[in-house]
């Protein structure tokens, strides 16, 4: 067996080396958009093309390529396209997100319904408008912009399917994954905006939550590789079973990124400000003191919480175990994914890539 030191350069080689094809690949998509596009839309799509483009490791896309290869697809080449529909998927979610969530930032730059309410205001004067929603033009463009234009990525997602080079019943099967899984992220939502009005959430709900939310596209990820590569059953529910670990070991990992000064800049604290009720809430809450419990309650939903503030709140999760609590279950979660790989008759090229990104993932500054 590879050693862990060798799982991660692997990996991280193999990501690269990914990365930069899919980007191409991406790139080569918009282009075509833009170039058939008339001339009120060409600007949305170059800002589409910007978008997607401006960030992001690709590590949704590569792993429906690996998982492709893992159940011994050949001719890599096709399915480079349904690869890059995944990473358009993820991207359309995250439009959507931005919006519900009202964050004016993803990756460092303005989202998607803030950068067009700006645009409108470079280009037009602020009016009120005294509609059932919005109270100012900007926010109703912004927003209805970010809306019509994550359906579009969504749209793309479909059409990366049914123009690759795969016999109809494989696309099928494979659409038939995104359909479930826009469904089942859609769901995730709606009990992740419902467990913000409620402070009596169990691990096992936040954990379902998550799982939907987030874990789920890391399934399709890998399906949709498995079942153009034509995978067994064996193979498949191998996949899916390390996707699901993965992708919950990460959303865990991103609450612990949240809380950490320097790994998310600005945005430090910003699910204590929105509110979001985490596991690292649902555990500190159980045994913190009725002093401890008003330390968190001053900071959980109040957008104007200072930094101090924040901090008083974050070292409360420390002092009640759950930050340790949660790194723990982070790691649980990456070690039942490598084992569900075990006698998964997985390629020898792919099962390194997977087991390296576990290593990765679990030696991820948190």
């Amino acid at each position: 067996m590879r050693s862990s030191k060798a799982s991660i350069r692997d990996f991280g080689a193999t990501l690269k080396h990914y990365k930069k094809i899919i980007d191409v690949r991406l790139e080569a998509l918009f282009d075509e958009r833009i170039r058939d596009a008339d001339d009120f839309l060409k600007p949305v799509y170059s800002y589409l093309k910007d978008y997607v483009l401006r960030g992001g490791k690709r590590l949704r896309p590569i792993l429906t390529v690996m998982a492709f290869k893992a159940a011994g697809g050949r001719a890599e080449d096709k399915i480079l396209l349904p690869a890059v529909g995944i990473e358009l998927f993820h991207n359309s979610s995250l439009v959507h997100d931005d919006i519900m969530d009202e964050d004016s930032e993803r990756r460092g730059m303005p989202s998607v319904h803030t950068y067009f309410g700006k645009l409108f205001l470079e280009e037009h004067e602020e009016k009120k408008y005294e509609g059932r929603i919005f109270r100012r033009m900007s926010e109703r463009f912004g927003v209805s912009m970010a809306i019509l234009q994550g359906d579009i990525l969504y749209a793309l997602t479909e059409r990366c399917f049914t123009r690759s080079p795969f016999g109809a019943d494989h696309v099928r099967r494979a659409l038939d994954v995104i359909h479930r899984t826009y469904r089942v992220i859609s769901e995730g939502q709606i009990l992740d905006i419902l467990s913000e009005l409620r402070r009596d959430a169990t691990q096992d709900h936040y954990l379902r939550v998550i799982e939907t939310k987030t874990a789920h596209l890391f399934k399709a990820a890998v399906q949709v590789g498995a079942i153009f590569g034509a995978a067994t059953e064996r193979q498949l529910d191998g996949l899916s079973r390390y996707a699901l670990s993965l992708g919950t070991a990460f959303q865990l990992q991103d609450d612990l990124m949240d809380i950490s000064p320097g790994l998310k800049g600005q945005a430090f604290g910003s699910d204590i400000r929105r509110g979001k009720f985490t596991l690292l809430m649902i555990k500190a809450f159980d045994t913190a003191s009725p002093r401890q419990r008003r330390t968190l309650l001053s900071a959980l939903g109040n957008d104007k919480a200072d930094r101090r503030t924040i901090q008083a709140a974050i070292n409360v999760l420390h002092a009640e175990g759950a930050v340790d609590e949660v790194k723990r279950l982070a790691l649980q979660k990456l070690d039942e994914g490598r084992s569900a790989l075990a006698g998964s008759g997985l390629s020898e090229e792919a099962g390194a890539f997977f087991e390296g990104l576990a290593h990765f993932m679990a030696h991820r500054k948190i």
